[in-house]
């Protein structure tokens, strides 16, 4: 297991080397926009204070979305931190192979999710961003996280600098969005989102008059 230990230090160290030295310019740029306008929106301008930037969010699935526990940031730590603690109680504390192991593992999960969580809890209160109301409201979503009655979920939203994820609730209080349900953003207050589904959007769009001409 020594070697696991050395090579997990040598890739994490690298990795963790290079992040901080270049920054993290694994963003995806994505782009979608709905036409039209409802007429539901919350009052257009002011800066959105909310939304993480990522480029591998789970599309699909059931429970949780991935990025809600993985990341780059978090392999990064995970190796890094694994590697030093398998190679510092290996040869320096000669401890026992299998508490080296769990030592290693339990660490590096622990610090590697508090750096992955601490980067999510800064991007969602939105430092430094300039994005307004008007980069989400009519913009197509989807769900990464199931909004039920009376309990927020979570959109993911196009953005210049790649997808942005929002608190959200469905604008009708009855209604149920599962993971990977397509909706549209149609009003933005307190920091949710107000969802509806693309169906009703495009419907009500399509019902204004002058929408066809």
């Amino acid at each position: 297991m020594a070697t696991f230990y050395i090579i997990a230090l040598i890739v994490g160290g690298g990795l963790l080397t290079v992040t901080i030295v270049f920054g993290d310019h694994t963003t995806t740029d994505v782009h979608a926009e709905v036409p039209g306008h409802v007429g539901m929106d919350a009052s257009a301008g002011g800066t959105l204070h909310h939304g993480v930037d990522t480029s591998a969010h789970s599309t699909g699935g059931h429970g949780l979305a991935l990025s809600s526990w993985f990341s780059f940031q978090f392999v990064v730590y995970f190796l890094a931190v694994f590697g030093l603690l398998g190679v510092t109680l290996t040869f320096v504390a000669r401890l026992q192979p299998g508490t080296v192991l769990t030592a290693a593992i339990i660490g590096g999960v622990v610090i590697g999710q508090f750096v992955h969580q601490s980067l999510r809890v800064l991007k969602r209160t939105g430092v430094g961003s300039d994005l307004t109301r008007a980069d989400f409201i009519n913009h197509s979503a989807r769900v990464t996280i199931a909004i039920e009655p009376a309990r927020r979920g979570e959109v993911a939203i196009p953005s210049r600098t790649g997808e942005r994820f929002l608190a959200a609730v469905a604008q009708r209080g009855d209604e149920r969005f599962k993971l990977g349900d397509s909706v549209v953003v149609v009003a933005f207050t307190n920091g949710v989102a107000e969802v509806v589904s693309k169906q009703e959007y495009e419907f009500i769009s399509d019902s204004k008059p002058g929408a066809n001409t």
